[in-house]
């Protein structure tokens, strides 16, 4: 059998390819991002997300000081609240077709548009999210005030079987999600609208 040539290493030509694909990388990182702006921020456009019976602001001890220098207010303002994309561009939800389904070990699955589920008990809930990957002390932390409907309320009318053990959610790019049905016990889980 012939021995085939081996071509030697051009050190030239690897550093020309390797900047030209670094390139290529930041002007794709640069039209993702402006994709993302020109998307919007995944908003249901022009859709009111009604509360009953809002809840007051957080409670905040009187003997509190909170003019400290660096010390985050108590709700995160909505422009400063953290985000993860889990997608090169943010989806763009419509309204008049998206639903929220409850199915899998459920004894009655549901199928609510987003009208049903304003039309439903919203209620108001003052809750703290971090993500997974906040490292102690990190950013990817805040607290707001988010509307919604119960989630345990909506499981509940689906009527869960005793043998399930996991909530997942999916979203409409197709990015799920769970949690364990042991979590339902009265906290304030919501799907929230708001």
């Amino acid at each position: 059998m012939p021995a085939v040539p081996v071509p030697a290493f051009d050190r030239r030509a690897f550093l020309r390819r390797a900047g030209i694909l670094a390139g290529v990388a930041v002007a794709g990182a640069g039209a993702g991002r402006a994709l993302q702006q020109r998307a919007g921020r995944g908003r249901v456009a022009g859709r009111p997300c009604p509360a009953r019976g809002a809840a007051a602001p957080p409670p905040v001890p009187a003997a509190a000081q909170l003019d400290v220098a660096g010390l985050e207010p108590v709700v995160t303002p909505n422009d400063r609240f953290y985000r993860i994309d889990t997608a090169l561009q943010v989806p763009r939800v419509d309204a008049a077709s998206w639903r929220l389904r409850v199915t899998g070990m459920v004894d009655r699955p549901l199928e609510l548009s987003l009208d049903d589920l304003l039309a439903r008990e919203v209620v108001e809930a003052d809750v703290t999210l971090a993500c997974v990957s906040n490292e102690v002390g990190g950013r990817l932390v805040g607290n707001a005030r988010w509307r919604g409907v119960r989630l345990d309320d909506l499981l509940a009318e689906a009527g869960v079987r005793p043998g399930a053990t996991q909530v997942v959610g999916r979203s409409v790019d197709g990015f799920t999600a769970g949690f364990p049905t042991a979590t339902l016990d009265g906290r304030d889980v919501l799907v929230a609208v708001g």
